[in-house]
């Protein structure tokens, strides 16, 4: 709830070097971290002075951030609107002080979209920071009010529902474009909590780290609670209805099987039958897909259902599911995992398969340029050729492992074209640096590894880290020494905990969703 930073102020303004921000971050993480109370109540006195004449929306959350910390060292105890003592309706509290409290409020407004919007995603990233607080374990100074202390399940059902909150937001309001800065708002929120709470040492700790067990199931409040808590105390009812309807997702959802025998943790949870109007439109893309390609079996068809949502989640900064021209473009990276699919039945594509997806993908470009078109569609036939392994086309398949070729195989080079094309995520920076290509490739390599198959993908190499996904997000996660594009910069990182397995237990474990 408390503990910020740098790190974390850089990702949520687009890497704007925004000084006053950070310096109020880092004197909020100092008073988190405070365990003598005169000091606090110093340090407390001292940063109220300093944004006492501040007007910034997300002024509004530090000063009920220093407000709650000043009654709990008054009174001893926090502020919690607690309906039952029982775990659900506490957790429920915590959460919702955590939100009114905790220097959530005001991050996620924007001059559009519905208000509920913005509040939905203040709670979703209250609930993700609240919920990996739990590998922070005691040593950080918990207070036992707060969601650690009612156990792992709690921690990790609520970081998953915060999580997948988003995506109930977005297949609830997405299809409005007057909601679309809203969403990308809250969006570039949760993916910061999530992806520092996943992987930024300064935030979660040293090693060794606390991992999150494969025999903990994730839980979250019974929907008629979440209906009951929201009313009582003035959630807006779209957001209650979000809420309710994404918890029961959590608690209920199997991790449907795998044809391929390559653990997948997150199959159907952040878009499936929770999502219906995201699901009905991934379903239409696949099919589009299929009938390109032209040789698609059912079952490959089936597969492309769920790799196009996995796939697509990563976009969700500014893909809304829609079918205008930003998310053709956005679409056209979705060509990786078609060609993912296709490699699990045959040894390789071939050049027909290639030019069969670059025709799909011309008409998604015609509104652009006819330079800026043939860019792009010179890059959806290489990555086709790289990742389809396609016999001829490119001599040298492999590099280290963490390359130029293994970044195309992942299909990113293509990511960053189609970020940096589509209007609405058009607002300026680049892509990543040469510097940062290894460390994005590694990261992914890190979180997938158990899902290589011997000859076909790449193994992970062993690096000084010993191929940790901590350790190696942390290292990217530090490396962002310029302005990058912010769909580009969110896709790259918060991506790969979301196409894994969120990062809530150790890859290749089937634990999230299977009891």
């Amino acid at each position: 709830m408390k503990t910020y930073g740098h790190c974390w102020a850089d990702w949520l303004y687009g890497n704007e070097k925004d000084a006053f921000m950070v310096s109020v971050y880092d004197a909020c993480a100092e008073i988190d971290k405070c365990g003598r109370p005169v000091m606090k109540a110093k340090l407390i006195g001292e940063l109220r002075e300093r944004v006492s004449g501040s007007n910034r929306d997300w002024v509004e959350g530090v000063r009920d951030f220093l407000d709650f910390e000043t009654h709990l060292l008054d009174r001893g105890q926090a502020p919690l609107n607690l309906l039952e003592d029982s775990d659900e309706y506490r957790t429920l509290a915590v959460v919702d002080a955590a939100w009114r409290h905790g220097a959530f409020r005001g991050l996620c407004r924007t001059p559009g979209g519905a208000e509920w919007i913005g509040h939905l995603g203040e709670l979703c990233a209250a609930m993700v920071h609240q919920g990996f607080k739990w590998v922070r374990g005691s040593d950080h100074g918990l207070d036992d009010w707060e969601l650690p202390a009612l156990g792992e399940a709690w921690c990790k059902g609520t970081a998953m529902w915060g999580i997948a909150g988003f995506f109930g937001a977005l297949d609830e309001a997405g299809a409005d474009p007057d909601d679309d800065a809203a969403l990308t708002r809250i969006f570039r929120v949760i993916s910061a909590h999530h992806m520092t709470g996943a992987t930024w040492l300064t935030y979660r700790g040293e090693h060794p780290h606390k991992a999150w067990r494969a025999d903990v199931r994730g839980r979250a409040p019974r929907p008629e609670a979440v209906r009951r808590f929201g009313a009582r105390f003035s959630w807006p009812p779209e957001m209650i209805d979000v809420l309710a309807r994404t918890a029961e997702h959590v608690n209920e959802w199997v991790n449907p099987p795998n044809r391929t025998g390559i653990p997948d943790r997150t199959r159907g949870l952040l878009i499936g039958t929770y999502t219906p109007r995201i699901l009905t439109y991934t379903r239409e893309l696949a099919a589009e897909m299929g009938d390109a390609v032209g040789d698609l079996t059912p079952a490959e068809l089936e597969e492309l259902v769920y790799r196009l949502a996995a796939w697509m989640a990563t976009y969700a900064t500014d893909w809304r599911a829609r079918g205008d021209a930003d998310d053709r473009v956005l679409e056209l990276a979705a060509c990786g995992a078609l060609a993912g699919v296709l490699r699990e039945t045959r040894p390789n594509l071939t050049q027909e398969h290639v030019h069969q997806m670059v025709e799909w993908a011309r008409p998604r470009t015609a509104h652009l340029s006819g330079e800026k078109q043939k860019e792009l569609l010179d890059c959806v036939r290489f990555t086709m050729e790289v990742r389809g392994r396609v016999p001829g086309a490119f001599p040298e398949l492999g590099s280290d492992g963490a390359g130029y070729v293994r970044y195309v195989d992942g299909a990113w080079k293509l990511t960053t074209d189609v970020f940096l094309t589509a209007d609405r995520s058009n607002v300026g920076g680049t892509g990543l640096t040469e510097k940062q290509i290894p460390r994005a490739t590694r990261f992914f390599n890190s979180v997938t590894r158990t899902r290589r198959r011997a000859g076909v993908d790449y193994l992970g190499a062993t690096d000084e880290h010993v191929g940790c996904p901590v350790c190696v997000g942390d290292e990217f996660l530090k490396s962002w020494d310029i302005k990058v594009n912010i769909g580009v910069e969110v896709c790259f990182t918060v991506g790969c905990p979301l196409y894994d397995n969120l990062l809530l237990g150790e890859p290749g474990d089937q634990s999230l969703g299977t009891r």
